[in-house]
């Protein structure tokens, strides 16, 4: 099993706020979408049970408007979602123990953090030695991601909240872990992690220096 570092409380940890037009038009468009197709189909319903031709036009016009709002959603890509993406791959070379394609999800100044991303941190160098156990004794049996949440910090940065349920070769049953994972826009245009912080294993703060 896992070293924990005991009597040690979890701090809580949330995601900053993504701004509001980032919000709606692209990672939560339905928050603004829906409403409006609500309003459009009742406008549309009312004025075809009284005749009237311009509360349907309005209705069709709401209608149109929900759907450029989707449509606007499905090609501009936030940087919370960019994060998200980057995070997913970092999952899934993390289960299949490819470190290769693991250490390429990091920028070179990346730094890993204990508890929260504000903590004392390693290097890229000591994070993959720390790595090497996904191979042995980490290795990865199963996984499941039980949340993935994320937020645009600004144009250049996105913050993902993960939680997984993960058995390895060393553990009796399925373990639960949290992390915090920033990434970032790098001068070639790749977004990649600059902070991960292991907040929570077992509900306890982790040892530094384990994975």
């Amino acid at each position: 099993m896992r070293h924990v570092t005991p009597h040690i409380p979890t701090v809580n940890i949330e995601l900053p706020s993504t701004p509001l037009f980032t919000a709606l038009f692209a990672e939560s468009p339905w928050t603004l979408a829906f409403p409006i197709l609500v309003v459009a189909a009742a406008l549309a319903w009312w004025g075809a049970r009284t005749d009237r031709v311009r509360a349907i036009l309005a209705g069709v016009a709401m209608m149109l408007c929900a759907a450029a709002i989707l449509a606007l959603a499905a090609v501009q890509v936030s940087p919370g979602e960019h994060a998200r993406e980057t995070v997913e791959a970092l999952v899934a070379a993390a289960e299949s123990a490819d470190l290769q394609r693991f250490q390429a999800c990091f920028a070179p100044d990346a730094s890993m953090h204990y508890g929260g991303p504000e903590s004392p941190g390693d290097d890229l160098e000591r994070l993959m030695r720390a790595a090497e156990s996904l191979k042995g004794k980490h290795r990865i049996e199963s996984n499941s991601v039980t949340e993935l949440s994320i937020a645009t910090k600004d144009s250049e940065c996105g913050i993902v909240l993960l939680g997984c349920r993960t058995t390895t070769a060393s553990s009796y049953a399925a373990v639960p872990t949290r992390w915090w994972i920033e990434v970032r826009r790098q001068a070639n245009g790749a977004w990649l992690i600059e902070r991960l912080a292991w907040i929570e294993l077992l509900n306890q703060v982790p040892a530094r220096g384990t994975l």
